[in-house]
């Protein structure tokens, strides 16, 4: 610090080469966060060149579970980074009553919670995986699940909740998102699966036990993963052996599902919605699909139909077909049932 001297000023010099600095403004919640006994790893992301959402200088600071965006703040006031100067008396330095500035700063950094919803980002760089006909049809970007993420700005909790959400999966060196018309397939399967072989989906059972009996539907098994983490309860390890699905995330999951599929199409008759709505969902759940379970998330175009809300955000794209009640993989799952109840 400078020291006054007997005169009242303040001897102050400037150094001739000035160094580079930014003031950083830390809010509070951040500034209690780096002052604890053990601060988390902070870093400093930015959206990969020519993606769609970057903007010019588009930087965030993030903590594991939160993201701030960068603005620079320019300042009319002369702010200036000093120091003390040092003199040598004998082989000791100490500071002279006089301080020199190293850096003038003539803009400021703040922190402003970034607002972006996390799925938005990855719905523009995930490509769709989508299933129709038997056929799938999808064009891979050759990048793994880290390399993505690592280019998204958000943190890597928010980024991690939202690869969750939209069900993205890797497959083939590539990383997807099903579209909803993927996704009403591969959760019909997974119904017919567990009923066939006395699987109750919202108790623990083993995900191996699942995917070997879904095998022969050819769906990648990270994508049926993907769908079981996205459904499982909250205290469900995501990385173990185990599932169990939380039963009303999951009913409200198949209810929104139908009809995200539907958009862009002709609209459920309501009463046709409830009923293809309870048979994709297991006996004991039926009497949760209700229009109450979605409520805020539909519209009734008609006193008969009902449809997927227009504004709301969409953590699927629409296909362009729907899964079909005669489609061969459902017909498979009867079948084998059916042969399994003659035994």
């Amino acid at each position: 610090m400078a020291t006054q001297q007997s005169d009242g000023g303040v001897r102050f010099s400037v150094a001739h080469d000035l160094q580079q600095y930014r003031l950083l403004e830390l809010p509070a919640e951040l500034l209690e966060l780096i002052d604890a006994a053990n601060p988390p790893l902070l870093s400093i992301k930015s959206a990969a060149p020519g993606a769609p959402s970057a903007k010019p200088a588009y930087a965030v600071l993030c903590t594991p579970n939160k993201t701030y965006q960068l603005r620079q703040v320019q300042t009319s006031n002369s702010l200036f980074v000093a120091q003390p100067v040092l003199e040598a008396h004998g082989n000791e330095e100490i500071p002279a009553p006089t301080t020199r500035a190293v850096a003038s700063c003539t803009a400021t950094l703040e922190l402003h919670p970034a607002d972006t919803p996390p799925d938005a980002f990855l719905e523009e760089v995930l490509p769709v995986y989508d299933i129709v006909d038997k056929e799938v049809d999808a064009t891979g970007n050759g990048k793994s699940k880290a390399v993505v993420l690592a280019d998204i700005p958000l943190s890597e909790g928010q980024c991690e909740q939202a690869w969750k959400e939209l069900m993205a999966f890797e497959f083939a060196g590539s990383s997807y998102r099903p579209s909803a018309n993927t996704l009403v397939q591969v959760w019909k399967s997974i119904h017919d699966a567990a009923l066939a072989e006395g699987i109750k989906l919202d108790q623990q059972f083993l995900t191996d036990t699942l995917l070997s009996a879904l095998d022969d539907e050819g769906y990648p098994p990270s994508l049926i993963v993907a769908v079981l983490t996205g459904l499982a309860t909250a205290e469900q390890d995501p990385a173990g052996s185990w599932s169990c699905l939380d039963r009303s995330r999951a009913v409200h999951f198949v209810g929104t599902t139908l009809l995200e599929a539907k958009r862009g199409g002709a609209d459920y008759l309501t009463a046709e919605f409830l009923d293809t709505w309870r048979e994709h969902v297991p006996d004991a759940w039926q009497r949760d699909a209700e229009l109450a379970a979605i409520e805020g998330l539909y519209e009734l175009p008609t006193s008969t139909t009902v449809a997927i809300r227009g504004g709301i955000a969409s953590t699927t794209k629409t296909a362009a077909a729907t899964a079909k009640p005669g489609s061969s993989s459902s017909r498979k799952w009867h079948e084998k049932f059916g042969r399994a109840r003659q035994r």
